[in-house]
């Protein structure tokens, strides 16, 4: 039947494929190293790489030598020799330091520390100055409330006796009479006899019986037109003389076209029963068949467009019947509902002429009842004003009532500045005592602030001579230690070499992506052959299905 299915490829090796990348890795790193290694020539002097000892393993050490220019190696020699003068300076020096420092430090010599005998001398000063009791001996006496407790006295007296109001209060009987008038005059029951009468609902109720009895009767399509339906006949026949008028032009088409491609073939030396007079001759079948068969399409769709304008037709002609049937009979309700509003513009205005009467009498009925306020309000206005007369007259009398207890008020309010002004009297003798007392405590303190400033003086000036005499004592040893510490040996400085990197070649990766792709390639092989068989075996089963239908 076919071939067996390829093989896939073998693996890869490991342990090769990492020798590889690791040989590799190796080569990429020589030649990286040997890139950066760039020899650099400046105005300053040159820095080269030359060979150092024998190759290891594939690998060659390098040495980097930097050489000066004579001028930069003239200031590096200058600058060594300063320093080793400086060094034989500092060498001479030390047997000062050590002439220095034999001597151990004293203060001898020194200002004397301060002392706190004249602190304490001012602080007993202030102690002496505040050391008697403080008394108010000699001072004013101080106020009474007497007067105050008179007054109060004597207002309490004037309003002793009991107060009373004369006259007689306003009456509200005339007020009370007028509310009586109005409620009078709405005794009487409110009714609309007389009126015009209210709109009946007569004509509306046979307008809708009217609307009611046309649509009593059934309603159908019954004379409306059927419904269209599928005519297939019509179909069929559209069909077949359509394509009857394409089978009349093809027919002797084809036929004359079949002689004639016979008698090529003929002429040609193609004999009939040839390969090659059957493949011509398959040709001519195909595109005959495939002309009757646009035919035969074509008739088709003309059928269809047929059937469906007939459907269109039947559809436009009932639906304007069942439109017509429609239109008879909302006829009647239409007509009926003009009837209603006219019906309804009527009870409108007969509803306007009774709202207008009832209004009108209304308003004769409320005529008494308005006087009757108006009188009302009269009689309010006079009751308003005899109570404001009464009580203008009981404040009066309240006024009269409350002089003599105002008048004790002034009495009792001077009576009470009197005690202040005695008090305040009183008060600045005492504050004078106090401040005469606080002088002489005021003017220790300042002697004592003034002692505390000497005393920090003295002590200022005995830690500045310290300072001086260490200063003097360690000045041989910093001078010894700063030419020590001489300048460092500036050397010049080289540009950065441009470093070049070379990735690592990723051998490991192509040998897995290689055989990645064999498999892949294999798995296609397989499947195009196992596609091929199918195809195969499905060309021999029509061809066996085609032997058997002929």
């Amino acid at each position: 039947m076919g071939k067996s299915a390829p093989s896939p490829p073998p693996p890869p090796d490991p342990a090769k494929t990492a020798a590889a990348q690791a040989a590799a890795n190796k080569e990429t790193a020589i030649a990286q190293a040997k890139l950066n290694m760039i020899d650099e020539y400046t105005p300053y002097g040159s820095s080269l790489y030359t060979k150092r000892g024998e190759v290891e393993d594939g690998i060659q050490q390098y040495a980097r030598t930097t050489t000066l220019d004579p001028a930069q190696q003239s200031i590096v020699d200058k600058q060594n020799a300063v320093i080793n003068a400086l060094n034989d300076v500092a060498v001479s020096q030390v047997g000062r330091v050590g002439t220095a420092l034999e001597d151990p430090f004293t203060y001898e010599g020194l200002v004397d520390p301060g002392t706190t005998a004249g602190v304490r001398t001012a602080a007993d000063r202030a102690r002496q100055a505040v050391g008697s009791d403080f008394d108010y001996v000699g001072r004013p006496d101080a106020p009474s409330a007497a007067g105050v407790t008179g007054a109060a006295a004597a207002a309490a007296g004037s309003i002793e006796t009991p107060f009373d109001l004369g006259g007689t209060a306003p009456s509200t009987s005339e007020i009370t009479e007028a509310a009586n008038r109005a409620e009078a005059g709405m005794d009487q029951p409110f009714n609309y006899a007389g009126l015009p009468a209210s709109f009946g609902t007569a004509g509306a109720e046979s307008a809708v019986q009217t609307a009611t009895d046309a649509y009593g009767t059934p309603f159908d399509y019954s004379a409306a037109p059927a419904a269209p339906a599928a005519d297939s006949a019509a179909r069929q026949q559209v069909i077949d003389s359509v394509y009857g008028q394409y089978a009349s032009r093809l027919d002797p088409k084809f036929a004359g076209e079949m002689q004639e491609m016979e008698t090529k073939l003929a002429n040609s030396g193609i004999a009939r029963g040839t390969q090659a007079f059957s493949g011509a001759m398959d040709d001519f079948y195909r595109g005959r068949t495939d002309a009757y068969q646009t035919a035969q399409n074509a008739a088709i769709q003309a059928g269809g467009a047929e059937q469906s304008r007939l459907f269109g037709l039947g559809t436009s002609a009932r639906q304007n019947a069942i439109a017509e049937e429609n239109y008879l009979r909302a006829l009647p309700g239409a007509e009926q509902g003009q009837l209603l509003g006219y019906q309804g513009q009527l009870s409108g205005l007969q509803g306007q002429a009774r709202a207008d009467a009832a209004g009108e009498r209304l308003t004769e009925r409320g005529i008494p009842i308005q006087e009757a306020a108006e009188l009302q309000a009269l009689r309010g206005a006079e009751f308003d004003a005899s109570s404001a007369a009464r009580d203008r007259s009981v404040q009066e009398q309240l006024l009269q009532r409350g002089i003599p207890a105002q008048e004790q008020a002034q009495i009792q309010q001077m009576q009470q500045l009197s005690f202040n002004a005695q008090a305040a009297q009183r008060d600045r003798s005492i504050q004078e005592a106090l401040t005469q007392r606080a002088i002489p405590l005021a003017e220790q303190q300042q002697i004592y602030g003034m002692e505390q400033g000497l005393f920090g003086l003295d002590q200022a000036a005995r830690q500045r001579a310290i300072e001086e005499s260490a200063y003097l004592r360690n000045l041989p040893l910093n001078e010894t230690a700063a030419l020590m510490s001489g300048n460092q040996i500036m050397n010049p400085q080289f540009g950065a070499s441009p470093q070049t990197g070379i990735a690592n070649t990723d051998y490991a990766g192509l040998v897995s992506s290689n055989y990645a792709s064999q498999v892949s390639a294999a798995n296609a092989k397989a499947a195009t052959q196992s596609a091929n068989t199918s195809a195969m075996i499905g060309g021999v089963a029509t061809i066996a299905a085609a032997a058997i239908a002929f």
